[in-house]
């Protein structure tokens, strides 16, 4: 047997025979706010990928109260189920099974879209705010719950199995029951958030009683042969939450209810762990699968950043799960399961975990990929074959030229890429020294591989100049020569003791003991980590009014924890005036002056565009074109999906 093969055994959840051992687990997208078929087009590349099961995003079984998890496709309603059907026809019509993944907030409207949305829960508790994400952490995201009544559990129980037929009517092949995340069945299992004194309430039996009995309702509408999955947490990661023996007992009597298999995933909407940030290692939730998988007899599925075949593999051969779950993996590479079962490891690429598709969700967009730009534009980010081949010259190996030069690689183009350093990557290479961002060098090694594979000329130490463009004849230019720190125009700024983010990072300058970051972006905050980590006393002045302003909701929280818990100091609203050889000056809000003393002052405070190159260029080829941080700095996103953009065009 090689590696991978117990990975693409066939298998049974119930009554569904599956091809292999991946689960497409469920993902929020707001694809469904998009009205021509961004959805369906997303969940048709990844049946098509090889995944062995897809299961879809939250669908809600009750009308949503609130804005936060709302969806334009659920399943509360009958006008639903010609939406789904088209959704499980995207999947059946390219070799996929589908699973719907019912969903119950805390949060619902009884009288529909002109109800008042109320917040409820088992019992009347006002969750504490300490030790929360610090989203929840406002009182608007946590009022006071509300008790559900006994006739109101019966409504959400019935509404459950309701929705259970509605997802057999529409043709998927099984549904998951969301209990996870802080749901109100998740809720419901709960001591501390479930205080009744009824039959719902008290012993694990009775806490566990509000899922048992809809999973027994849901049994009445579909039958005895229509796979149900439970999506449960396995461990509760607040402080409040229960152990991973009190989900033992739960798993066991799960099982007694008639659950098909049970897929583990430690998710709480208001807790304060990180869970899916890069800074988690990969695997770390698979001994609460395993420690399942010992006290039931039905499949367990496990997942959270398992995002490399070979550890999904490792993970099945040692015993400790018989499912794979798989969510950002698959949007970063809906071929994942075809390339691995092909042996073509090297071809896959790589969940970073930078948590920018959440992010989006979070910010109320489509969800988009770091790495991937097609996840979710699949029919509009296309790579056809050009009706003539051309040659291309692309200046600069960052993530941006690395990406052009393939995509028009794949086109059928003679591309040559000219790096000025000895290493591709660009501003990668230095996210790669950062403080828990080791995964950004899977996204170097997969483009890389890629260039070799299409046979990209890559020209390493070399400046491309007019003369080389003379010589080549290039009837493209695509210049991605990235940014430059800026320095801004102070007095003091070309002291010795003034260095840049960048030449301490990559060890072209050294700090001394006690360092002042001017800049409290990401690459200021992670500087400082960086230098904290080698033993420096850091302090990070940053002039707006929150440290860490440029990162998302996913990732800002976990960091700044990081930098307090490592005595870091944090000066937010400090305006800097000079810097002198013993330190910096600043203002405090345009109030009173202060200063910090320092040994070296570390400036990181943005980027600028390094056009030169281009503007040399024009008049000099018939075509050209700037990618990535050439025409404005950005994240790693925007560049990989500049360069797909332009390549794709040519």
């Amino acid at each position: 047997m090689n590696k991978l093969e117990k990975l693409f055994l066939p298998a049974k959840i119930g009554s569904l025979d599956l091809p292999n051992r991946i689960i497409m687990v469920a993902v929020t997208t707001r694809y469904d706010f998009d009205e021509n078929n961004r959805l369906f087009d997303f969940y048709a590349a990844r049946a098509k990928g090889g995944v062995g099961l897809i299961i879809t995003g939250a669908l809600q079984t009750l009308y949503p109260g609130r804005k936060i998890g709302a969806s334009r496709i659920n399943i509360y309603s009958d006008e639903d189920i010609p939406k789904l059907k088209k959704w499980v026809r995207a999947i059946h019509d390219n070799g996929g099974k589908a699973a719907a993944q019912l969903a119950t907030y805390g949060y619902w409207s009884k009288k529909g879209p002109e109800g008042t949305a109320e917040s409820v829960g088992p019992s009347s508790v006002v969750l504490p705010r300490e030790n929360i994400h610090p989203l929840f952490s406002l009182a608007e995201y946590l009022p006071p719950e509300r008790a559900l009544t006994l006739e109101e559990i019966m409504m959400i129980q019935e509404a459950i199995g309701a929705a259970a037929l509605r997802a057999q009517e529409a043709g998927f092949d099984a549904l998951e029951l969301q209990c996870i995340g802080g749901n109100i069945l998740h809720r419901f299992t709960n001591p501390f958030l479930n205080r009744r004194d009824d039959s719902y309430g008290g012993s694990a039996e009775n806490r566990l009683r509000m899922i048992t009995e809809s999973i027994a309702n849901i049994r009445k509408k579909v039958g005895k042969d229509f796979p149900i999955i439970c999506r449960i947490a396995g461990a509760d990661p607040v402080p409040w939450g229960l152990k991973p023996e009190d989900w033992l007992e739960f798993s066991s009597l799960l099982e007694k209810a008639g659950v098909d298999a049970l897929n583990v995933y430690p998710k709480w909407f208001e807790s304060r762990e990180p869970l899916p940030q890069m800074c988690v290692p990969r695997n770390p939730f698979v001994y609460l699968a395993e420690g399942i998988k010992q006290v039931v007899n039905i499949p367990v599925i496990t997942g959270v950043r398992i995002n490399d075949p070979l550890d999904a593999a490792q993970i099945l051969d040692d015993g400790k799960a018989d499912f794979i779950g798989l969510g950002r993996p698959l949007i970063a590479d809906p071929d994942l399961p075809n390339k691995a079962k092909e042996g073509r490891l090297e071809d896959i690429r790589l969940c970073t975990a930078c948590c920018r598709c959440y992010d989006d969700v979070a910010a109320e967009k489509f969800m988009t990929c770091a790495v991937n730009a097609q996840a979710g534009r699949e029919r509009e980010y296309t790579v056809n074959r050009a009706e003539t081949s051309k040659k291309v010259f692309v200046i600069g190996g960052g993530p941006a030229g690395m990406e052009a030069a393939r995509v028009a690689a794949l086109r059928g183009h003679q591309v040559t890429l000219f790096e000025a350093t000895d290493k591709l990557g660009g501003q990668l290479i230095i996210s790669n020294i950062l403080p828990h961002k080791e995964e950004w060098n899977s996204t170097v090694q997969y483009l890389s591989t890629q260039l070799a594979k299409l046979r990209v000329e890559v020209r390493m130490n070399e400046l491309c100049t007019a003369e080389k463009i003379e010589e080549g004849r290039p009837e493209v230019v695509i210049v991605a020569t990235g940014s430059t720190p800026r320095i801004p125009d102070l007095p003091g700024i070309n002291g010795n003791n003034v260095v840049t983010a960048i030449d301490v990072l990559i060890g072209r300058k050294h700090a001394g003991q006690i360092v002042v970051i001017v800049g409290g972006g990401s690459t200021g905050c992670e500087t400082g980590e960086f230098l904290a980590q080698l033993g420096k006393q850091v302090t990070i002045l940053e002039m707006q009014g929150r440290m860490g302003a440029d990162y998302g909701p996913m990732n800002r929280w976990v960091v700044i924890d990081r930098l307090i818990d490592a005595g870091i100091r944090l000066e937010c609203g400090m305006k800097v005036e000079s810097i002198t050889e013993k330190g910096v000056s600043g203002i405090r809000a345009g109030l009173y002056p202060e200063f910090f003393e320092a040994d070296t002052v570390v400036l990181s405070l943005g980027m600028i565009s390094d056009d030169v190159v281009a503007r040399d260029m024009e008049g000099k080829v018939p075509t050209i074109f700037k990618i990535g941080d050439a025409v404005k700095p950005a994240g790693v996103g925007e560049a990989i999906e500049s360069g797909f953009k332009i390549g794709s065009q040519i």
